[in-house]
């Protein structure tokens, strides 16, 4: 199939776009367009007006203030994979975007493309919610920030209004010594995840667990946080504590059937992958002190 005909406009500047939003109901924001341009040709989008950002260099940046990385939204994975600062600073981001699709679309998809459109396992959504990011959303007149888990809603749909757009994603910068971990199952390489999970620790210098973030996409309809600070929180892990740890997580979870598993392989899978990632992120942060 085709896509259904559709106006055009290009926005080079943040204040054009806005604009354009703020004249259009229909209209539909693209960037990278993998997501869009599928969904666009099947028919399952039909915007009345798409938008083209290409041209808004001020969407596209990775800058630290010391405290927290800024990353602008239309910054493409190969330009986060890019990054020294990125990889330096926040180097679970970048273990995450390494398993995005392939080349081609690593090459052209951007990093609020996915926030907004929100495969529930997708690798983006899962290590920023881990990561405690922050969005900065803003229309015409007014912007709004707001914890990434307050963003996500459902299975692709967002908390962003129509004359609103996503301009920038805020990343917490990790304490020096942070272990980490990305850890996912997919039927081929280069597929969406049928589960995937993101783990980052700190620790002292005799290994005990002083901080603790962990979160698992392909699970829920969004991706999840598992508070399971208070398992963890000054002991070591070993390995039948992080199998206690992925029994209190198999608690939490609810994973229903889909086209590409069954809710008990992915029950499964997050048990097997809490445990893994639980392992390597304390083993990490005790070979950071």
């Amino acid at each position: 199939m085709k896509p259904k005909a559709f106006e055009y406009v290009r926005a080079d500047t943040l204040a054009v776009l806005l604009q354009a939003l703020a004249a259009h109901d229909g209209a539909k924001i693209i960037a990278g367009g993998q997501s869009l341009v599928p969904m666009m040709n099947f028919r399952l989008a039909q915007p009345e007006v798409l938008i083209d950002i290409n041209g808004i260099a001020e969407l596209n940046h990775v800058t630290s203030d010391g405290a927290v990385i800024r990353i602008g939204a239309m910054t493409r994975y190969r330009d986060l994979l890019d990054s020294a600062c990125l990889n330096a600073r926040i180097p679970l981001l970048a273990a995450a975007v390494r398993h995005v699709g392939y080349p081609a679309i690593r090459n052209r998809g951007t990093l609020g493309g996915s926030l907004v459109h929100n495969d529930p396992s997708a690798e983006a959504g899962v290590v920023l919610t881990c990561l405690g990011a922050e969005l900065l959303v803003v229309c015409a007149g007014a912007e709004r920030r707001l914890p990434l888990a307050e963003f996500f809603v459902t299975t692709y749909l967002t908390d962003i209004a129509q004359n609103e757009v996503l301009t920038e994603i805020r990343v917490p910068i990790p304490p020096a010594g942070a272990g980490f971990a990305f850890k996912e199952v997919a039927r081929r390489v280069g597929d969406f995840a049928i589960v995937n999970v993101a783990a980052q620790i700190g620790s002292n210098a005799q290994g005990e667990v002083t901080s603790l973030s962990l979160a698992l996409g392909g699970v829920a309809e969004t991706p999840i946080r598992a508070d399971v600070e208070g398992s963890l929180l000054g002991r070591l892990i070993d390995m039948p504590l992080a199998a206690r740890v992925a029994a209190e997580v198999d608690a939490m979870i609810d994973p229903q059937d889909d086209n590409v598993a069954r809710g008990d392989y992915k029950r499964h899978l997050a048990g097997v992958l809490v445990k893994q990632a639980l392992l390597e992120a304390h083993a990490g942060s005790r070979a950071g002190d």
